[in-house]
Order: structure tokens, then sequence, then C-alpha cells
């Protein structure tokens, strides 16, 4: 089970605005909540118990008992101040961190051992580039694989896929549009599909077969764009890397 947290994070673009602001109070007062019934947090909400245990539910646990649980038991963040960015970073391999350690990676690493033939596919730049080096440590363990460039060539290659196989996406947001046709035709032809993408549900994580996730914060630029930082997708990939090592060499 992960952390408060993280399951927030999981779950939070399907919430409602009420349960997305249901969910900054009880975040906010973590301490008061874990000591209350659900009656009394339905009150102090100005909602119901049923509206709490939905809300629960909808985070992915059990019950209200279950969500409470898991909030006695989970680390509290600190708040940042907005421009603190070298503490952002810090907090975010952090979460980073706590999540591998909640996250059963196990029966995606039996895939990717075992797999036919092992395809990559990234979005984006900074994504490519990560995926490369990814695709490098996969050789040095003995697990060959093929990055495939461009849609079109990503079309072409599904042709040939079958369910012996496995194909792994880096994506910032899961939804790049020009690649939901191809993962929707995977789907059709049961390949198994693993995705790395920011936390949140999202188009790829949706379809995916064993759906991962990453930190990818928003920082600041001297031209006023903001830029996601892709370090959590670095940290990610390097995590699986090394638990792919561990599994080759101590698990069978």
């Amino acid at each position: 089970m992960h952390d408060f947290e993280t399951s927030v994070k999981l779950h939070y673009d399907e919430l409602t605005e009420a349960e997305q602001e249901m969910t900054r109070y009880i975040l906010n007062n973590r301490e008061l909540v874990s000591q209350i019934g659900i009656v009394k947090l339905g009150t102090l909400l100005l909602s119901s118990k049923s509206s709490v245990l939905r809300l629960a539910k909808k985070l992915g646990f059990n019950g209200f008992s279950d969500m409470k649980h898991t909030l006695q038991h989970s680390p509290i963040t600190p708040m940042l101040e907005p421009m603190d960015l070298m503490g952002d970073l810090k907090q975010g391999i952090s979460h980073m961190l706590n999540y591998s350690e909640q996250t059963n990676f196990q029966p995606f690493l039996s895939k990717l051992k075992n797999a036919r033939m092992v395809y990559l596919f990234a979005t984006g730049f900074s994504q490519n580039n990560y995926t490369k080096e990814f695709s490098k440590d996969l050789m040095i363990n003995g697990r060959s694989n093929m990055l495939i460039s461009g849609e079109t060539n990503l079309a072409l290659s599904i042709k040939s896929m079958s369910p012996d196989d496995l194909i792994v996406f880096t994506s910032l947001s899961g939804e790049t549009p020009i690649i939901k046709d191809s993962v929707r035709n995977l789907s059709f032809k049961e390949i198994p599909i693993a995705s790395f993408t920011r936390f949140g549900k999202n188009f790829l994580s949706n379809h995916a077969t064993f759906p991962m996730f990453f930190e990818a914060n928003d920082i600041p630029s001297p031209n006023d764009e903001v830029q996601s930082s892709m370090v959590g997708l670095a940290l990610i990939l390097d995590i699986v890397t090394r638990k792919y090592r561990e599994f080759i060499l101590y698990d069978e």
C-alpha cells in the first residue's frame, strides 16, 4: 500500500473539485484527522459520512479505517518556500525513493526478463535521452532491446509484435496524441505495455499492463516559461535497472 500522499497523487485527477478540496484539508490537518471518526470528519468537511467513505475508496483504500491507518503512518512532507528549488529537488527525490519502496516491481521485472523482445519508445527529447541510457543499462545486464524512433516506425513495429514481447513507453503527461492509436492497437493485440509517466492517471497509464510513475515538478525559467524537471524519470529508470540486476542475480 502506498503512503497517503502517493495515493493522492495517483488518483487526484479522478476526484471532483469538492473531493480535491476535502483531500487538501486532510493533508493540511492530518494529525487531527488521524484522531477523529468518520462522522466528525464529515462534519468538518461540510460533507457526509458516505462522501468521506467514497473519497477513501476513490483514493484506493478499502475504507475510512484503512485510509486513517495509512495517514497515521505516512511520512510528513514539510512545506517548501515557493522558490526553494533545491529543497524541491530533495523532496522529489525523497518521494521517488518512498514510491519505489512501496511498489511491487516483481511482475514487471519478470516480464522484462522473459519477453521475447523489449521495445522502447520515448515521446520527447528528454525522455529519449533517459530512455537511451535505460536501453544501454539493459544491454549491460544482458537484456536485448530495441529503441523505436518516431510514430511511423512505432506503427510499423507493432505489426510484428506479439503478446510474448514487451513495449516500454516513457512520457511526461501520458497524453501524447500521436501515440494513442498505436497504444489502442497494442491493447487490442494484447501486447504487454509498461509506462513511465508523471504521477496521476492518464491515457497511457490507463492502458498499461505495468503503469509506473515519477515526480515531475514544475520549475520556473528566466523567460517566464514553466518547465518540468525530468530528474524523476531518470531516477525511476535507474531504480528499475538496479532492481532488474538484483532480480537476475539473486531472485532466480
